[in-house]
């Protein structure tokens, strides 16, 4: 519930002069919460708050879960492909989950079972390694129970061998039973639409699913650091969303924020770090980088041709020189 005790630093109080702008259009938020479900919208806020922070919300836990996406993916297919060869090696065949030298729990026997009709309901041939990239993560997660300890030599002692990085203080089946467990729930939530920016310990589970990536191996878990951009939006929170919000869809009265008349365009006097997120002339801001015209970019521009900018490689920003007489500040 949104509550002054429970609420995670990421919801400032609505009271905070930052998020009180314009609000969005009465008739646009019915339609959109109509869309959506009016139960799934008035979950983000049955604190009291405004539609605008009520959708902003809903919009943040959107792009959270997008951003948790990419994390989430490698971690699965990253834990499923080393559990497989190592048990492969282990079990001296591909489908170890047939072998009865390697008995699987009845529930897990019964995973593999519907994995292969699915496979075959495809009309494709059942081979091991489409069982396994068709088995759930909650299968995968299951192999650390108590139950398969001694079974084969799997457990403990096959830990190292998943997770080759894993410090050895870790090498806990109980422990790793329990950080699995908990992403597999994460997994199931964002994969499934589902609200997860009222968890005050967000932060802490996505770091979680980086870690474990990590004891698996450092190239993967590298990738997924470059990929990453939950700690950017976790940390920016719900002003760019209600700010946007706000411009695209102010009230009835036409009225735009003064946040939103302001120039796209400043001329500011050196370059700004804002990797940990600092004040521009558009307000704060997490997240930059530097364009160099050169001598042929700024004729073209003089000349009426367009530049095209590649930023970050996600967003192109197309410069034009304004007409004489039209320059605007």
């Amino acid at each position: 519930e949104w509550t002054k005790e429970s609420r995670p630093l990421l919801y400032p109080l609505v009271s905070d002069p930052l998020l009180t702008p314009v609000e969005i259009q009465g008739d646009f938020f019915a339609h959109v919460r109509g869309a959506l479900s009016v139960e799934r919208i008035e979950a983000y806020g049955n604190d009291g708050v405004t539609p605008t922070i009520m959708l902003a919300r809903y919009l943040l836990n959107l792009a959270l879960c997008e951003s948790l996406y990419s994390p989430l993916q490698l971690c699965e297919v990253a834990l499923r492909n080393s559990l497989h060869r190592h048990l492969t090696n282990l079990v001296g065949q591909e489908d170890w989950f047939d072998s009865a030298s390697f008995r699987l729990a009845p529930w897990a026997r019964e995973e593999v079972l519907k994995a292969k009709d699915k496979i075959a309901r495809s009309n494709r041939p059942v081979t091991p390694g489409r069982v396994v990239a068709e088995l759930q993560f909650g299968f995968w997660t299951s192999l650390f129970e108590a139950q398969y300890e001694g079974r084969g030599g799997f457990l403990p002692s096959g830990i190292k061998e998943v997770f080759p990085r894993l410090p050895k203080s870790l090498h806990n089946r109980k422990g790793l039973k329990r950080t699995l467990e908990t992403i597999r729930m994460l997994r199931n939530r964002v994969f499934h639409h589902e609200r997860i920016i009222h968890w005050s310990d967000i932060t802490e589970q996505h770091a979680s699913i980086v870690e474990v990536i990590s004891w698996i191996t450092p190239e993967l878990h590298e990738m997924a650091l470059a990929l990453d951009r939950f700690t950017l939006i976790r940390r920016a929170g719900l002003q760019p969303w209600i700010m946007k919000l706000c411009h695209h869809w102010p009230n009835s009265n036409g009225v735009a924020s003064e946040n939103t008349a302001k120039s796209v365009v400043a001329i500011v006097p050196d370059t700004v770090d804002l990797s940990s997120g600092a004040e521009t002339p558009f307000g704060h801001r997490w997240g930059g980088d530097v364009v160099r015209l050169s001598a042929a970019h700024i004729t073209a521009l003089q000349a009426g041709q367009t530049l095209a900018v590649d930023v970050q490689n996600e967003y192109v920003v197309f410069l034009n020189a304004a007409a004489v007489g039209k320059v605007e500040g």
